[in-house]
């Protein structure tokens, strides 16, 4: 499976957008702008996806994840918490270490929080 770049750069524009969302206006240059080094950091993912024999597309996911879930305007063009926080959750995605006992205790906290999160999903879609 290949990269779907467009679909990556979009997810980096909407973190991008989500971070530097003010009350005063923000301009499209300046979005686009940290919008690109958002995606070069995320393209920088897929040798590392590719070669756990995942598909590089999760990238894009984990980025979209990271712009409705975790991204505040406090964080505007901060590269170093997009980066840090797109490492951790690849790496959740794609564990490339040995997980010792309590790690594995975490990653069954994670399961039951995507339980949860399913369940509010499915309410919504009963509605």
């Amino acid at each position: 499976m290949k990269l779907d770049l467009p679909k990556l750069k979009r997810a980096c524009f909407n973190v991008a957008q989500n971070a530097m969302c003010e009350t005063k206006h923000v301009d499209v240059a300046s979005i686009e702008s940290i919008a690109n080094e958002f995606f070069e950091i995320a393209k920088g993912y897929e040798e590392f996806v590719v070669a756990l024999d995942r598909d590089p597309n999760l990238i894009a996911r984990a980025v979209n994840y990271l712009a409705y879930a975790h991204t505040m305007p406090s964080m505007r063009n901060n590269t170093r918490w997009f980066s840090d926080t797109l490492t951790i959750i690849i790496e959740m995605a794609c564990p490339d270490v040995v997980v010792m006992e309590d790690g594995m205790a975490f990653y069954r906290d994670i399961e039951e929080g995507i339980e949860v999160a399913r369940s509010y999903l499915d309410e919504k879609n009963t509605k």
